[in-house]
């Protein structure tokens, strides 16, 4: 099968998995929390993902001569920053966070958007002015600038997605080792400036509340037992599942005791209602993803769509990584999603967006393999 073709299918059978799963998950949610239809919320996710695929085929076919020109950098860092900044100039703020923007009665969060952004910025960057040093300098200064309004929001999670998405394309670039040192060394500094600035402006940051994400070294602890309180559910959740599960719709943890179980905490649900081969299944399809953008990134003739290729394939691998360490407890909760699988519209549309992307890049491999044949 062509690694396009291989594509699409997984990015398929991950759409009808996930809202399988928001259905399975978020009924009882739907009925006891929300009082509205059982089907509420499985409903919406069908409409995210039908807007998905929508932007998937438009993304697909996008020509990457657009990216060629000034104008377009322009729109897209200037797109990227504005939004970063528009968030926390009028965003709606929740949880001692301002994440989310309201236009014309629709809620978004831009930083799922600011993800696929960061990568179209960098990877066009490269394709119009090449990997010098002058470049890695401007390229750096727009990563950090970046993780810094995405860190005063607050949201550590995003910040590290975007940090790992930035150190691979900037690997990609063909940086050098003694470089690449000298760039951890100015990263740490700048974690030190944010956290300092983070520390003026929202002290709420280093509340108690935020301090009890590291309950999960200890989560049955009397004194973390409130903190820890969806962690040790989802643990639960976790060990009723057992190898075999208790079946698709009879997890018993979903009915009020985790609080949002179709979001971050799905897997859980995943674990119990379907056991361990459930969870291999969900990470198999997410892996295989992963690596089909890898393997299109290494077949590729254009740094563009390498570079692209690589940046969806970190996005997904360290979103998955976040989520399934928060939710396992080896790493503190971040409130990241379980790339493809969770509900929310603004992850799956823009993640549908960047698979679009890769299947322009598998397509444009495929257009110059078959001129490498008529000229041999």
């Amino acid at each position: 099968m062509r690694a396009g073709r291989l594509l699409f299918v997984t990015y398929l059978l991950l759409a009808v998995w996930s809202l399988l799963l928001v259905y399975s998950t978020s009924y009882g949610v739907a009925i006891m929390r929300y009082k509205v239809d059982p089907s509420y919320f499985f409903n919406r996710q069908l409409l995210f993902y039908g807007l998905g695929l929508l932007g998937l085929l438009i993304c697909s076919r996008i020509n990457v001569k657009l990216f060629y020109h000034r104008v377009t950098l322009r729109i897209l860092s200037l797109g990227l920053l504005g939004l970063l900044v528009l968030v926390l100039v009028t965003g709606n703020a929740a949880n001692n966070a301002q994440r989310w923007l309201s236009i014309f009665g629709v809620t978004f969060q831009p930083t799922e958007t600011v993800k696929l952004l960061l990568i179209l910025v960098i990877a066009t960057v490269f394709l119009r002015k090449g990997c010098g040093v002058r470049v890695q300098h401007w390229v750096l200064g727009f990563l950090f600038l970046t993780i810094a309004l995405v860190f005063l929001q607050p949201d550590l999670g995003t910040a590290l997605i975007l940090g790992v998405i930035g150190v691979a394309l900037f690997l990609t670039s063909g940086v050098g080792l003694s470089r690449l040192v000298r760039v951890f060394i100015w990263a740490f500094g700048l974690i030190i400036l944010v956290a300092t600035l983070i520390y003026f402006f929202h002290p709420d940051f280093f509340s108690a509340a935020k301090l009890g994400r590291f309950a999960f070294l200890d989560p049955f602890n009397l004194e973390n037992l409130d903190a820890s309180y969806q962690l040790r559910n989802g643990y639960y959740a976790i060990g009723s599942g057992g190898i075999f599960g208790t079946g698709l719709g009879g997890s018993i943890q979903k009915l009020g005791y985790l609080p949002e179980p179709h979001t971050d905490f799905i897997m859980t649900v995943i674990a119990e209602e379907l056991g361990v081969f459930g969870v291999i299944w969900t990470i198999f399809l997410l892996m295989l993803l992963s690596f089909t953008a890898l393997y299109i990134a290494v077949c590729s003739h254009f740094i563009f769509d390498s570079m692209v290729c690589i940046g969806v394939a970190a996005w997904i691998s360290v979103q998955m990584f976040l989520n399934l360490g928060g939710v396992s407890g080896i790493i503190p909760l971040t409130g990241v999603p379980l790339p493809f699988i969770s509900y929310g519209g603004s992850s799956v549309v823009m993640l549908s967006c960047a698979v679009g992307f890769v299947m322009a890049a598998a397509r444009r491999n495929l257009l110059a393999k078959s001129r490498e044949v008529v000229y041999l």
